[in-house]
């Protein structure tokens, strides 16, 4: 299996393996994330960087190689913008599933997500995976249309609750075919 390099570009953004030193940095960008908790139910956790880049954030039977948490940052002052995470192989061999994706809200809006899956989606297609995935909230609709305009189209499950309440959470699982 292909794995995405330590190291890779787009136009504007440099994208590498996160270190041990860039931990508190991108803990307090995931922590600009939290917001989103309201939608997926999930607690904040204040070592969650560090557990990615230690234990990983795998799938049911995942092992960490196939795990890759990696800094985003800005080509023109190196300034760390955002954080993406992945899982080589997941559910099946030739797919890749994209665990998080973020960029900074200070930048939001500028293009840098759309510059990354573009970037993200040809370096993928290059290493011979056929689909990228992503599990998305039911109710963080302003993620569902970026991921839907990203070129996510396919729905392939829902997943969580049952029946929709303010208390209740639910994902959709979307697939970009490449």
């Amino acid at each position: 299996m292909n794995i995405i390099p330590k190291n890779w570009n787009t136009n504007r953004l440099s994208i590498a393996d996160l270190t041990e030193h860039e931990v508190p940095i991108v803990q307090k960008i995931y922590q600009t994330s939290t917001y989103m908790n309201e939608w997926d139910g999930c607690e904040y956790d204040p070592n969650h960087i560090k557990k990615c880049l230690t234990e990983g954030n795998l799938p049911p039977e995942g092992i960490l190689e196939n795990y890759r948490i990696q800094t985003i940052r800005m080509t023109e002052n190196l300034k760390t913008i955002g954080l993406i995470s992945l899982y080589h192989g997941y559910p099946v061999e030739h797919s890749l599933y994209l665990e998080f994706l973020y960029i900074h809200g200070d930048v939001q809006k500028q293009g840098f997500g759309q510059e990354i899956i573009k970037g993200f989606s040809s370096l993928v297609f290059e290493l011979g995976y056929k689909e990228i995935r992503i599990n998305v909230s039911t109710k963080n609709w302003p993620a569902l249309r970026y991921w839907i305009k990203s070129g996510f189209n396919k729905v392939n499950g829902i997943y969580g609750d049952p029946m929709y309440s303010e208390t209740s959470f639910s994902n959709l699982e979307l697939m970009m075919t490449l």
